[in-house]
């Protein structure tokens, strides 16, 4: 049977799936397994993990409201963020993206916004998502955080992407949205909820040409989308219940789920299963030439890439 045919799940292994099996052994207590690789970080409650073009490391760690950035052994470089509502705290980061590696966007989950910082950690501006009590999403907005209330929104916001163009793309869980944001800042929704398109969106990716990914736990698919929002189809083969995240890497979708990785090519469709057992259920992942990076609730990890 071909393997577009087969229905891939995020439930239990199979037998023989393709990529064999990650263990954590006694090892781990050093700091390194030979299966699972090398834990470079632990964090409280890490929800999204991410790598900028210079191979560094980033991690949003919801326990703790902050997002930490690291290189790519491990070394901490900088940590933003903190508990709060004033510009440059967060309230359970869910997802980030590096860009470019100078300007860092994060979906501040229950602040209802997307905060702008550089990777120094410099406040930039913020992006309501959602109803903010006086008008739909809104454009981008500088506050200083010493006059009047925060830059907030009724959204959650617990995915976000920019296309080359400038384009921001943000997953809103609580109103089963995508918002879009033009570089010149006008928003719309361009995926909905609505005639139910949208039922319990849990993930976000951008791939080639500008198409969106998004994981539905409520109707067990990954759809795609063009840019405007246009519905494409449902990825073949897939009824992914439990996706944890969404990647793209070199043209093909990465479907993160919490003991394996699938990776779906447009073309053939599922061209590997990665099966995980890290003794705790996998977040996300990112790849960077030759390295995987894992992330767990408690640990960053690194290996050898598939």
């Amino acid at each position: 049977m071909p393997p577009s045919a087969v229905r891939w799940a995020c439930g239990p292994a199979s037998v023989g799936g393709g990529g064999g099996a990650w263990a954590t052994g006694s090892a781990w207590a050093q700091g390194t397994d030979r299966a699972a690789g090398t834990v470079l970080a632990q964090f409280e409650e890490a929800r999204a993990l991410a790598v900028d073009p210079r191979e560094r490391l980033y991690v949003a760690d919801a326990g703790r409201s902050v997002v930490g950035i690291f290189e790519a052994d491990g070394t901490r470089r900088a940590v933003l963020g903190g508990a709060g509502t004033r510009p440059g705290t967060f309230d359970t980061p869910s997802a980030i993206d590096p860009t470019n590696g100078q300007v860092l966007l994060v979906a501040d989950t229950y602040n209802g916004r997307v905060q702008r910082l550089s990777t120094e950690g410099q406040y930039l501006e913020s992006l309501p998502v959602g109803q903010t009590g006086r008008r739909a999403a809104g454009e981008w907005t500088f506050q200083d955080g010493q006059g009047g209330a925060s830059v907030q929104g009724d959204g959650r916001p617990i995915g976000v992407a920019r296309d080359d163009e400038g384009a921001v793309f943000v997953l809103d869980s609580r109103n089963r949205q995508v918002w879009k944001w033009s570089d010149v800042g006008q928003a719309r929704a361009v995926v909905s909820g609505r005639g139910g398109r949208l039922q319990d969106p849990v993930a976000l990716a951008l791939g080639p040409d500008r198409r969106l990914y998004v994981a539905d736990a409520g109707r067990e698919a990954v759809l795609i989308y063009d840019a405007v929002g246009t519905f494409r189809r449902r990825v073949p083969g897939l009824a992914p219940a439990a996706v944890q995240a969404l990647a793209v890497h070199r043209g093909r979708l990465w479907v993160v789920c919490p003991r394996r990785v699938l990776v779906w090519d447009r073309a053939v469709g599922v061209v590997a299963e990665h099966t995980v057992d890290l003794g705790e259920p996998l977040v996300d992942v990112a790849v960077y030439q030759d390295r995987a990076y894992l992330l767990t609730e408690t640990r960053l990890l690194r290996r050898p890439a598939w």
